[in-house]
């Protein structure tokens, strides 16, 4: 009795977790392979780590190197 509680309790927690699972953010663009938007963003990265530029600005400049690429940051 107290081990089928148990493994009812077990699935309903397992279902609730799997329930409220979506899709991760991430950087899209119709037709590019996850490999070659992976090298963009690499690039990206690289470039506005060699331009020095602020710690707190570097999220907003790669940011802005992606979406001029014609990248977009979805979830879908």
């Amino acid at each position: 009795m107290k081990t089928s509680i148990l493994t009812i309790g077990m699935l309903l927690m397992i279902g609730t977790f799997v329930g409220c699972s979506s899709a991760q953010p991430m950087w899209r663009k119709a037709g590019v392979t996850p490999f070659d938007m992976n090298n963009a963003l690499a690039k990206c990265r690289y470039e506005v780590r060699a331009a020095k530029v602020e710690q707190n600005e570097r999220n907003a400049m790669v940011s802005d190197c992606m979406e001029s690429q014609g990248f977009r940051y979805t979830d879908y």
